[in-house]
């Protein structure tokens, strides 16, 4: 029992913690297509996981993304199209 539970307890502790898949009604409600939402999410965990968790977009506010994106867009190199798309996704799922 002693061991499933370590076992339990360590595959949750080393899973990643990825940010939450886009839907239908957040595609819906940001006006977007949700193939963009996708691929924006996609491009998060790439291009921001390559250097740290990647975050998630309950981490700041739909006002604050654009910012926090401009700091860490020259870093990860993003072009403007991945970071459009990376804005999208986090803006749309964003608290």
């Amino acid at each position: 029992m002693k061991r499933a539970l370590f076992a339990l307890v360590t595959l949750v502790a080393c899973t990643p913690r990825l940010p939450p898949h886009a839907t239908s009604a957040d595609a819906e409600r940001a006006n977007v297509a949700l193939s963009e939402l996708q691929a924006g999410r996609t491009m998060l965990i790439k291009k921001c996981g390559g250097c740290h968790r990647p975050p998630k977009p309950d981490q700041h506010t739909a006002a604050e993304w654009p910012r926090s994106l401009d700091e860490m867009a020259t870093r990860s190199n993003l072009d403007g199209e991945q970071r459009r798309l990376i804005q999208l996704y986090v803006v749309a799922l964003s608290r």
